[in-house]
């Protein structure tokens, strides 16, 4: 009982050091975005490719050796990130991997927006540094390219559901939700009707769809209430 307290410890002191690493990232990324300069030169090339200068938190981040930052033209403000490994890695290979960051923004964007930037970023981050942290046999369960998701119902069901994923998507919802000061489980839901309607768009049946989205739901809410027992999850829904 002692060893299983002192792991639960341990796992909650981490998951609080990764919001830590979390909100570090993104006030760089937003201090990056601000700079004159490179403004000046995503105004002039329309796309900015940079590595994050941040050994105060990479040094403490086993297996992410490098944060890029992709500035791409848009017509608004959207942003993805992603964990990048080599398949099967050994834990010495898994030291290698980075986390790339891509952000699509306007030209001659302004501060205005930095309000729809930040809590998406902040929820990207979360949810690749969960990643960062998962071992490489979880990982690999999970691991489908986009597309490949939804060539059936059972594929992403089987990837929205998974272990890695799940886990994922509930730290970057609730981090969102905090930025926001939003109930976590009204965040969750949007990220839901997101998956319902990107389901949708792949051609697959809307009452299918629909009920895979609720299967989805309940798992993420279940591992929501278990990793994060105060948040704000509204169960008569």
């Amino acid at each position: 009982m002692e060893l299983l307290f002192e792991n639960w410890r341990q796992y909650l002191n981490e998951g609080r050091e990764l919001e830590q690493y979390t909100t570090l990232i993104s006030r760089e990324i937003v201090n990056a975005l601000k700079d004159p300069d490179l403004r000046e030169a995503f105004n002039r090339d329309k796309q900015v490719t940079f590595k994050m200068d941040i050994p105060e938190v990479l040094d403490n981040l086993e297996y992410v050796r490098h944060v890029f930052v992709d500035i791409i033209e848009g017509t608004g403000v959207l942003v993805h990130a992603k964990y990048e490994f080599d398949k099967d890695a050994t834990e010495e290979q898994r030291k290698t991997s980075d986390i790339t960051v891509d952000v699509v923004l306007p030209l001659d964007y302004d501060n205005s927006i930095f309000s729809e930037l930040i809590p998406d970023l902040k929820e990207v981050l979360r949810h690749e540094l969960e990643h960062s942290d998962q071992p490489t046999e979880m990982l690999m369960k999970d691991l489908l390219p986009g597309p490949e998701i939804w060539q059936s119902l059972e594929s992403a069901e089987n990837y929205f559901t998974g272990e890695a994923e799940t886990k994922a998507h509930v730290v970057g919802i609730y981090k969102k939700a905090k930025t926001l000061k939003e109930p976590a489980g009204s965040i969750l839901d949007d990220e839901i009707m997101n998956i319902y309607g990107t389901g949708v768009k792949y051609g697959h049946d809307d009452d299918e769809v629909f009920a895979l989205a609720n299967k989805i739901r309940d798992y993420w809410r279940y591992y929501m209430q278990s990793r994060f027992p105060h948040a704000e999850i509204d169960w008569e829904q």
